[in-house]
């Protein structure tokens, strides 16, 4: 029962809303929906209908083309354009464990971020409990607490950061992405 009023739901869907709703049948005879094609499974895409009509849907124009010239033994027109210009960002763009300089740079940047910011936190309290005689009992305690927070949380950004120059020597990453 639950079924088909889910089913009619999404067979008048498309009517309210002016979406397209594919449907299709696994090997296992349970049926799917996806609101688009592309999250269709690849094996089922032939046999997916768009809902309100028993119309097969459209297969995308790139996939059908890259089938037919792979069988011929070719290759698609679109993938080596794509392979071609991959190749030159390699090309342009030396990797270091999988990862470019500007990648490594901007992790470096950020944990550099993070400790610089949590040192001026940890001064900035030091120098506010330096005059304890202004403060009250809580403040004062509650200023400790928070510290001892701080301090443990730029205990840590900095373990961070020597894992991060750990993993930047084994990649061999030159010293000016490291800034």
């Amino acid at each position: 029962m639950k079924r088909i009023a889910l089913v009619l739901a999404l067979a008048a869907l498309p009517a309210i809303c002016g979406a397209e709703i594919y449907q299709w049948v696994d090997d296992r005879g349970e049926v799917g929906y996806a609101d688009d094609l592309g999250k269709v499974p690849a094996k089922y895409r032939k046999k997916a209908t768009l809902i309100g009509s028993q119309e097969q849907a459209v297969e995308i124009v790139e996939q059908v083309e890259a089938e037919k010239n792979a069988s011929k033994g070719g290759e698609p027109r679109k993938e080596r354009g794509a392979e071609e210009k991959s190749q030159t960002k390699e090309k342009e763009k030396p990797l270091y464990e999988g990862r470019d300089g500007a990648s490594w740079k901007r992790d470096f940047s950020r944990q550099n971020y993070e400790v610089r910011s949590l040192e001026e936190d940890v001064a900035s309290l030091k120098t506010r409990m330096a005059t304890p005689g202004s403060l009250s009992r809580g403040e004062y305690l509650s200023l400790q607490n928070t510290l001892r927070d701080v301090e443990f949380r730029l205990t840590n950004a900095r373990k961070k950061l020597e894992e991060l120059n750990r993993a930047a020597d084994r990649a061999d990453l030159p010293a000016e992405f490291r800034q």
